[in-house]
């Protein structure tokens, strides 16, 4: 990749220096994508990292077959794709673009050989990615926490335990307003500008997100 084509500074570089910079950035290629064109889709294999040039992304979770929540609109200069890379495990959302838009992409594959090449150098975009990682983690149990202590109110007429339904593995149904129900365990809650969300994993361990305003009761699972 020319300077020209370089990123904004973001993230993944800090702490490195010009020369290690320039050498881990010379592992990513370019491409770009139509307005409203898929870069993965959920359920696709994660080995790819991306980072927004110009453009839009938007992370969109499938909650139901009908209903999907954006989950992070990535402007540039953001990283998204990170969790697949590092643990090598499936796309747990779909990655869509707003707008046309200009990506910097890196293969798993190409960066495992660049770690042996440059060892010190990918230690710190190891660090790098942890940080990312981590601070993204954080903010969603920052949430979690703030609808436990407010006691979020789902039926209208009393107030359940979520920490209690969360610590103990309490199967619960919960009744949606499109007229079907899902069973599962809450994982978190959390807190967007739409409104209060529940995480919930079925016994196949799938995630589903859903919002409140979709839930018309909930109850314990037979």
């Amino acid at each position: 990749m020319s300077t020209s084509e370089r990123p904004i500074e973001n993230l993944l570089t800090t702490h490195m220096d010009e020369e290690e910079v320039r050498l881990f950035m010379d592992q990513f290629e370019y491409q770009r994508f139509d307005n409203g064109e898929f870069v993965f889709r959920e359920g696709d294999p994660g080995d790819v990292l991306y980072i927004v040039k110009t453009g839009l992304v938007s992370l969109v979770k499938e909650i139901t077959v009908d209903v999907n929540k954006k989950l992070v609109l990535a402007r540039p200069g953001m990283i998204f794709g990170e969790f697949s890379f590092m643990d090598r495990g499936e796309r747990s959302a779909s990655a869509v673009t707003e707008d046309d838009s200009e990506l910097f992409s890196l293969k798993r594959a190409v960066f495992d050989q660049f770690i042996l090449k440059q060892p010190q150098a990918g230690i710190k975009v190891y660090m790098n990615l942890l940080q990312i990682v981590v601070e993204r983690l954080r903010r969603t149990n920052d949430a979690y926490r703030d609808a436990v202590r407010w006691g979020l109110e789902i039926t209208g007429t009393q107030k359940l335990n979520f920490q209690y339904l969360i610590t103990e593995n309490v199967e619960i149904r919960i009744e949606l307003s499109n007229g079907k129900t899902v069973e599962g365990k809450v994982l978190q809650l959390e807190r967007s500008d739409a409104g209060h969300e529940m995480i919930l994993a079925n016994k196949l361990g799938k995630l589903t997100i859903i919002p409140y305003h979709a839930i018309v009761s909930v109850g314990l699972a037979d």
